[in-house]
């Protein structure tokens, strides 16, 4: 029996691909299949080559609009995603990540959030080393950490920023903006999604982006103090590049070891 009504919140999901024929299909499925029936998806590929786009046209009778050509980069290809909405809220659930089960949207949207802002909850995450439990932290991290989880925060579409001026930051600028101008969250307490992330698989260079990012964000990229910080940031992100190449290269059981130490506070460990 269908306990929804065709007034029923709806609910934009856009996924972002690019040359993700080996991921696209899962994360497909699982927004085709959620028992909400108010959904509409949206995929934004960057021009995939490798079969993606044959797996889209596979479903394209599930997906209200999909486009396949070349962008400037995932927030580029976000924001043309967020801009073909019409939900009441939007939600990027990209290749490679998928919801934790069918009812997940039914669950978050049983009850009508005409006056929250943004809705976030928790993810599993899965590594090389393990699979881990992700619990949102508490919103005052804003001030210097991204304390949700983009795959797993829904975001009205009345505050739903169109164009960012962040390559990486962008998703962390828009909530972090929000809550500073005394937006509404509503967390809800268990797993939305499942993001398959691979340790190490930043660069570098993409640490670095991110730090200059947040600096511009925070506003004090031009002051000494955080140049200085910035200077040894870069030297110590290059020291510990050096160190885990040596290390993987010695001893691989080392290596692993190593990086089961590092794990972040907020993750605990479920397998």
């Amino acid at each position: 029996m269908n306990l929804f009504k065709e007034t029923d919140t709806l609910i934009s999901i856009v996924t972002v691909s690019y040359n993700a024929v080996l991921t696209i299909e899962q994360t497909i499925l699982s927004v085709i299949n959620q028992t909400y029936p108010n959904v509409e998806y949206i995929i934004i590929d960057g021009g995939s080559t490798d079969g993606t786009v044959d797996i889209i046209k596979k479903y394209e009778d599930k997906i209200a609009y999909w486009v396949s050509e070349p962008d400037k980069g995932i927030y580029d290809a976000m924001n043309k995603g967020g801009l073909k909405a019409t939900g009441d809220f939007i939600q990027f659930l990209n290749a490679g990540d998928w919801f934790e089960n069918e009812y997940v949207i039914e669950k978050i949207f049983k009850d009508w959030y005409k006056r929250v802002d943004v809705i976030y909850g928790d993810m599993i995450i899965r590594r090389s080393d393990g699979v881990y439990y992700a619990k949102a932290q508490d919103l005052s991290h804003f001030e210097n950490d991204f304390p949700l989880f983009h795959p797993s925060t829904f975001i009205a579409r009345s505050v739903f920023v169109s164009h960012v001026s962040y390559r990486i930051s962008a998703d962390f600028k828009l909530l972090r903006d929000v809550y500073y101008e005394h937006g509404k969250f509503l967390y809800l307490p268990f797993v939305f999604t499942n993001f398959d992330a691979i340790y190490g698989l930043s660069s570098s260079e993409c640490a670095l982006e991110i730090f200059r990012e947040r600096g511009r964000i925070y506003g004090k990229d031009k002051t000494v103090g955080w140049k200085f910080i910035y200077m040894i940031y870069s030297v110590n992100l290059k020291i510990k590049s050096l160190l885990k190449w040596i290390l993987k290269f010695c001893s691989s059981s080392c290596y692993q070891r190593v990086i089961k130490m590092r794990v972040p506070n907020h993750l605990e460990r479920i397998s």
